[in-house]
């Protein structure tokens, strides 16, 4: 069996009942061996780099150059993700950065990059898969962070994030740029959820049936691998309650609360039911893997995971941004969610 089974399963018939025909949104399947390992770091490293290089030279702020390579050692997109702007990896065609495989999920990763003391800093978080990424370690990760070239794989493609900002400059050689490249040194280890407790809880009763520069190549890079997005249980209320959440479609309402600790692990939110709040088939204007809420620092995010219709805040579309002590997203055709930050929370 592929191991994304389950999703594909949902396809046509879907967990909740009848879904559309989502065929025309995939990227083209490549007709790479799915059996292959992915290529190791420095031969991934070596094919990318002249596409990772360019991109680098075009960052106006701090940023990551992004590229993904197939088992053989060929470069299958790139893609420049500079600081505030989200990033879904993927075979969705609104996926930003697109691996043409079956083993992997529509929409299966999202990163974003942030700017710390004119330095870029990454952040990745697989979306709750059956095929989790591995770090250049060899381990599974449910999230991660890193502060420096990062390698990453997923089934048979390996991913190569390069810092890059107008300060910084890498070498012209693909060879010189390896040799100079700070040890990745990790640190924060922990596994992803297991397979079977991967699958959220619905959100909402059912519906009624009615009618600066770069730190310096010298220096190590900290790579912080952290849990998976949560998945609320129903039994999972936290005694120290951070934040509430409240949706509400139509006459349909629930109401969450989440502590720091879980949305530092992030919440999906979407249709399918692998996200921590699982909308179902309340609205099917909601995608599959619609949006991650995340808190970083002592900000909560809203990311948009490649959303076929978007999510929207005061009446415009967003991509990437922090979150008001008091906000309201709307997504799908008549989802809002609320987002209220307690007076004083205790992480």
């Amino acid at each position: 069996m592929r191991a994304n089974d389950d999703e594909e399963a949902g396809e046509e018939t879907g967990t909740f009942g009848p879904l559309f025909d989502n065929r025309g949104t995939m990227a083209a399947l490549a007709t790479t061996n799915e059996n292959l390992p992915a290529p190791p770091p420095r031969a991934a490293f070596l094919v990318a780099y002249d596409r990772l290089a360019e991109l680098a030279a075009a960052a106006r702020k701090p940023g990551f150059a992004v590229a993904v390579i197939d088992a053989r050692a060929r470069l299958a997109g790139a893609v420049l993700c500079e600081a505030g702007s989200p990033l879904t990896i993927g075979r969705h065609t609104k996926c930003r950065l697109q691996v043409p495989s079956s083993a992997i999920s529509l929409r299966h990763m999202a990163a974003l990059v942030l700017a710390e003391g004119g330095a870029p800093k990454l952040k990745v978080w697989d979306l709750n898969t059956k095929l989790p990424f591995r770090a250049e370690d060899g381990q599974e990760s449910g999230a991660l962070a890193s502060d420096g070239p990062t390698y990453l794989s997923i089934g048979a493609y390996a991913l190569w994030f390069l810092p890059c900002s107008p300060a910084v400059k890498w070498p012209e050689r693909a060879g010189d740029a390896w040799t100079s490249m700070p040890p990745r040194t990790f640190v924060d280890r922990r596994a992803p959820a297991a397979a079977d407790k991967r699958a959220g809880v619905d959100a909402l009763p059912p519906p009624r049936l009615r009618g600066g520069p770069y730190r310096g190549l010298e220096e190590p890079s900290r790579v912080t691998t952290q849990a998976s997005p949560l998945l609320l249980g129903d039994d999972e209320e936290p005694e120290i309650a951070w934040g509430t959440i409240r949706l509400q479609a139509g006459m349909a309402k629930a109401k969450r609360r989440v502590s720091a600790e879980r949305l530092e692990q992030g919440l999906l939110i979407g249709r399918y039911e692998r996200c921590g709040l699982s909308i179902g088939e309340i609205d099917r204007n909601v995608s599959r893997v619609h949006f991650l809420l995340v808190r970083i620092g002592a900000d909560v995010w809203a990311i948009d995971t490649g959303s076929t219709n978007g999510v929207r805040r005061n009446g415009r579309s967003i991509e990437a941004e922090v979150l008001a002590d008091v906000d309201r997203l709307e997504f799908g055709s008549r989802m809002i969610l609320d987002w209220h930050r307690l007076e004083h929370p205790e992480a």
